[in-house]
């Protein structure tokens, strides 16, 4: 195809007459609006078809069934969750980590949804594997920025550590169990930084002046 051509859409008869046939990211668009409506637990092959003004075989096209159909749309807000903590972060990895906890804790509450889903919560069924396998990058970044406070060895552990605690603080909100909220995620994810920073460590003297 040169620069000039474009792509014709696809199209299928519907009463005699040509209708453009809803791609991929119609699809997903459709269903994350389901979701987000009605939980996720609404979602189905034949919901989305419904909504599409399509019948159920359509979608079968694209995705294999209900699972395939949410794993992607969790997929893609592991990537959108990574660029929120990750773009135009601070150069000082002292203040990179606090702005990570606030960010983290503000897509939750903007995505509170779609943070549902990515983590399981609601359970409908989705491919964990896939989704932890496209987790990855976002992890190997946060132990980059953790990597100043302890060795090169330990550094993705405390960045496992430093996900599952704001994760914990932040499912223990939505279930109503904790009063937590944004200050007290970051004071947390600080202290844990403080608490395994390696002995002798030129940041950890810092980090205890600004964690108390």
């Amino acid at each position: 195809m040169t620069q000039t051509e474009t792509a014709t859409p696809k199209t299928r008869m519907r009463r005699g007459k040509p209708r453009p046939v809803a791609g991929r990211e119609e699809i997903l668009s459709a269903a994350r609006a389901i979701g987000q409506r009605e939980g996720w637990k609404a979602v189905t092959i034949r919901s989305v078809a419904q909504a599409l003004g399509y019948s159920s075989p359509l979608l079968y096209e694209h995705f294999r069934d209900k699972e395939e159909l949410l794993t992607q749309i969790a997929v893609e807000g592991i990537a959108l969750l990574e660029t929120r903590l990750t773009k135009n972060l601070p150069a000082d990895n002292l203040a990179a980590i606090p702005a990570m906890a606030e960010r983290y804790w503000n897509f939750m509450l903007e995505h509170t949804q779609l943070y549902r889903l990515m983590n399981g919560m609601d359970g409908v069924p989705i491919d964990n594997d896939a989704v932890s396998s496209s987790a990855q990058s976002l992890c190997k970044q946060i132990a980059d920025v953790v990597r100043p406070y302890v060795t090169e060895a330990e550094s993705q552990a405390l960045a496992d550590e430093l996900w599952a605690l704001l994760h914990g603080m932040a499912i223990l909100y939505l279930d109503r169990s904790a009063p937590f909220d944004q200050a007290k995620a970051t004071h947390a994810a600080m202290k844990l930084i403080r608490n395994s920073a390696s002995e002798p460590s030129p940041h950890k003297a810092v980090l205890r002046k600004v964690v108390r």
